[in-house]
């Protein structure tokens, strides 16, 4: 008798972990996959993005996410924040982008800026956010074809390829676990998805933002007077080794004011003019830039790599309401009494170029 109930309890075990261990075909896994993506009500992950063989750091990116049939654009409300540093926030026609290490929050008037469309498409068409890896699935869905079966993440896991993609998918779940993006020469891009979870309850305040203070509140959208023959606005600055400078170092020398990013083309290439500025106009004119890059080891770098000899001042956010900076570079020349007598956006060359030469020369 003990021997026949130790055979039962084996065959038991051996049943029951052969009906554990069968998995769902690739084709039924695909299927579900789309299925939930398609028709979830609230939405919530991570996306850790890696750019294969380049020194690039990974970037993390949390999305939360909510249907919302009755909003005019993306029919859904989104939270999405980028390494801890930039979060947006999205309901109805009220868009806000906070920027921790700017000390920033930017808010878009929808009355007098009809482009939020834009910025919200914008927003939410990265390759990290699985509304655009459920536009594939859907857009290649004749042409996905089953590759193989791999262990990731100690999660087993069917892989299927399309296009330039490959995507891994739970083989018990059916959830997305990595999307990969061939992009030729300029290397490969993994997406890892983390904490994936279909309609928990979202509350509406999830996606609207509070007010943070000592930090500087912009509306974009406003049209602001034009920044000329205006008095300059008071600024104070800390130089690339930590010394504060102010506007009021300068009083009755006329200057060229620049801002300008590491990363932007149209700055880079009005380097040459800003240094012709200097040389040939140094008896006239003092020449003060203010640097955006948020990033001081990146802006020393750049200093040395672009062999820059003027000066060069760290930007905040006050400095950036208080001069409208929609786009870098924008310039301004100052005349001895602290008035605004020219300013530009936009690379220093041609008919732009001439015009602030032109201003400099008139300058006292």
């Amino acid at each position: 008798m003990k021997l026949y109930i130790s055979l039962l309890c084996v065959l038991l075990i051996f049943f029951s972990c052969g009906n554990k261990d069968k998995l769902q075909s690739p084709e039924t896994v695909l299927n579900k996959a789309t299925a939930q993506l398609d028709n979830w009500e609230t939405l919530s992950f991570t996306a850790v993005t890696t750019h294969v063989g380049s020194s690039k750091p990974s970037a993390s990116t949390v999305y939360k996410q909510k249907r919302v049939n009755y909003e005019p654009h993306l029919k859904l409300f989104f939270f999405k924040e980028m390494n801890k540093e930039t979060t947006i926030y999205y309901q109805l026609a009220s868009l806000a982008v906070v920027e921790d290490h700017k000390k920033k929050i930017t808010t878009f008037d929808y009355g007098k800026d009809r482009s939020i469309p834009k910025y919200l498409n914008a927003s939410m068409s990265d390759d990290d956010n699985l509304l655009v890896t459920t536009t594939l699935l859907n857009q290649f869905k004749d042409n996905i074809v089953y590759c193989d079966q791999e262990n990731f993440n100690d999660t087993q896991a069917y892989v299927y390829a399309f296009d330039k993609y490959k995507i891994w998918l739970d083989t018990e779940l059916a959830t997305p676990l990595k999307l990969e993006i061939a992009n030729g020469a300029s290397g490969k891009k993994e997406i890892v998805y983390e904490a994936l979870v279909f309609n928990e309850p979202m509350d509406d305040a999830t996606f609207s933002h509070e007010e943070k203070e000592g930090y500087v509140t912009t509306v974009f959208g406003i049209k602001k007077e034009p920044m000329l023959n205006i008095k300059v606005p008071e600024w104070s600055l800390l130089d690339l080794n930590g010394k504060k400078v102010s506007l009021n170092d300068f009083r009755g020398t006329p200057l060229f004011l620049e801002a300008w990013t590491s990363g932007c083309s149209h700055c880079m290439a009005s380097l040459p003019k800003v240094k012709e500025i200097e040389t040939e106009f140094k008896d006239k004119i003092k020449v003060i830039t203010v640097n955006f890059d948020y990033d001081l080891e990146e802006t020393k770098k750049t200093v040395v790599t672009e062999d820059i000899n003027y000066t060069v001042l760290q930007g905040d956010a006050i400095f950036d309401q208080n001069y409208d900076l929609r786009s870098f570079p924008s310039y301004f020349v100052i005349d001895s009494k602290g008035t605004i007598v020219f300013s530009e956006r936009g690379t220093i060359e041609g008919k732009k170029a001439r015009a602030l030469f032109e201003a400099i020369k008139r300058v006292e």
